[in-house]
């Protein structure tokens, strides 16, 4: 069999899988092509990116629901005075109506039912008489600024067309 053999079949032959490259070495000594190594860290980016906009809308959530609780704490917190100074009103309010049904009462000569009953009724009657008027001024002003809406649009009518609808109406 070695009489057979080649100069080709030698150990370091093309075909055997050992041969030595004439461009060994070369590949450690080339750059990389930029486009391959752009390509290549392109799912770290892509990851990086994702922690980072994870983290932003973490944040923004977080500071959305420390308003919220803070609306929410200055709701309660207006609701408990809101409550705290009508008691305090109606405390006063009492105490003063009842001094002055007692005060009444004595000049009754000590009927205190006859000023509770006098007093009762002022403060029904003033309550009574101050919606009527409210309500009167608000129907009146309301009133007069509708009135005052539509004549300005029959006057710009007749400026824009000559007569408004009121004169074409008439015919």
């Amino acid at each position: 069999m070695d009489a057979e053999r080649t100069p080709s079949d030698g150990p370091h032959s093309p075909g055997d899988g050992n041969a030595k490259s004439r461009f060994a070495g070369w590949d450690d000594e080339r750059p990389e092509n930029p486009a391959a190594a752009a390509a290549r860290s392109v799912p770290l980016f892509l990851a990086e990116l994702k922690s980072y906009a994870t983290y932003y809308l973490s944040a923004k959530v977080a500071g959305y629901k420390a308003t919220a609780r803070k609306i929410v704490g200055l709701i309660v917190l207006g609701v408990v005075g809101l409550l705290i100074g009508a008691g305090i009103l109606f405390a006063a309010a009492f105490l003063l109506l009842g001094g002055v049904a007692h005060a009444l009462g004595a000049l009754f000569g000590g009927r205190t039912w006859l000023g509770e009953i006098i007093v009762g009724l002022l403060v029904l009657g003033g309550v009574g008489l101050t919606t009527w008027i409210m309500l009167k001024r608000f129907t009146e002003r309301s009133r007069k600024q509708t009135e005052q809406k539509y004549e300005g649009k029959r006057i710009q009518q007749r400026v824009e067309f000559g007569r408004d609808v009121h004169e074409r109406a008439a015919k």
